[in-house]
Parts: C-alpha cells; structure tokens; sequence
C-alpha cells in the first residue's frame, strides 16, 4: 500500500468521523453505511479494511471508549468492507439478494403476528416495528425484481441497496450478543435490551436504504476519479 493509497485512506477516515458527529444529534439519521460502501467497492478489501479499523478506533477520541462498542465496530465494518470490497471482483448471484430479503420479510412478519415476550409497555410498538420492517424488506423485495426485470444494468445498485438494508439489521443483531456479553448482562436484562434495541434498528435501516439507494452512484461516481 503506498502513500498516496494511505492519505486516501486517512481522508475517507476523518469523512466518516465527521459525518458520525454531525449526525449523531440526529436520531436514526447515519451517512456512515454510503460512504464506506462505496469507498470498499470501489477501492477494494484492502484499503476499506484500513478504513474501517482506523474508523472504528479513532472515533473513540470524540465518542469515548466503550469495549463493547469497540468490539462491535471493529468485527462488523471490518465484516462490512469485507463483503463490499468483494463485490468490486466478485459480482453476487441475482439470487442472493431476494433470498436475504425474503427471509427478512418472513422473520418480521412472524415475529410481528406471533408477538415476542416482553413488557406490554413495548409489546404494541415492537409490533408495529416488525410490521414496518416486513414492509421495507418486501418493497426492497419488489424494487429488487422490477429492477433486475425492466432494467438489467440497474442490477448493481438494487444488490448494493438490498444488502445495506440486511448489513444494518445484521449489526443490531451482533450488537444484541456482544454487548450483553461484554457488559455482563443476566438472561433478562440481555433480552430486554435485545427487543428495545429493535426500536432504534428500523430508522437507521430506513436511512440505510434510501441513502445508498440516492447517493451509491454519484459517490461512486467520485471515488472512481481518484487514481491509486
């Protein structure tokens, strides 16, 4: 890796940190997800991982240092510039994308008619929740066909949406097992914090979607300017 590939690295770096502040006053609101998932797909494992370790340790500076979440963000961007960094090479088979979706789609609507145990204080807005996010995952579902149908050269930007979309309900996810583990959390308390964790789960996924859905391409537009 030369220099001129590390200074591009530290500039995506500080970008991202700033973007975090700026929009951590904004509930449910991140830009995070676009930026590194372009800067991965268009520079590779190498350099994305660079970023996202660098990320996820110099951010402690403004956020504070919490093990937990350290942790959480060094396995998931790593895991994250890992599979976007891949797809620069290794174009994913169009059957992937609507299998992930679909199994979103059926998780949440299962989970929203069946009802999960937990205080009827949140039993009514985890329900509406999981309803919302079986909406989001069967139109993601639906854009993802018509794309692939009426448009095959749109294949590239429905993937990337849909899998933005999975990534950030999958970090919700490894957040619910790593920091009850690190925070030493019994049975209940993990459980409670795995179904309240839900509620802040469906804006950033929410934002997730339309923000790499609007803005993958003229990102990527951009990076690809940049010679290494």
């Amino acid at each position: 890796m030369n220099a001129k590939k590390i200074a591009v690295c530290a500039v995506m770096v500080a970008l991202l940190i700033a973007v975090q502040f700026t929009l951590s006053f904004v509930s449910g609101v991140e830009l995070v997800t676009v930026l590194l998932l372009c800067f991965c797909y268009t520079f590779g494992v190498a350099c994305g991982m660079l970023v996202a370790t660098a990320f996820s340790l110099i951010r402690c500076l403004l956020f504070g240092f919490m093990p937990n979440v350290v942790l959480l963000y060094l396995i998931y961007y790593n895991l994250f510039a890992l599979l976007f960094g891949s797809l620069r090479k290794h174009k994913l088979p169009v059957w992937v994308c609507p299998i992930l979706l679909a199994l979103l789609a059926g998780g949440s609507a299962y989970f929203a008619i069946a009802g999960i145990p937990i205080s009827i204080l949140y039993q009514n807005k985890i329900r509406i929740m999981f309803w919302i996010l079986f909406g989001i995952a069967a139109a993601l579902l639906l854009s993802y066909i018509v794309l692939i149908v009426c448009h095959k050269k749109s294949k590239e930007l429905a993937s990337v949406t849909a899998l933005a979309a999975f990534c950030t309900v999958l970090f919700t996810l490894l957040d619910d097992v790593i920091s009850p583990l690190i925070l030493g959390y019994g049975m209940e308390a993990a459980l409670a914090y795995f179904y309240t964790s839900f509620l802040a789960m469906l804006p950033q996924t929410i934002c997730a979607s339309v923000s790499v859905f609007l803005l993958f391409h003229p990102i990527k537009h951009v990076l690809s300017k940049i010679r290494l």
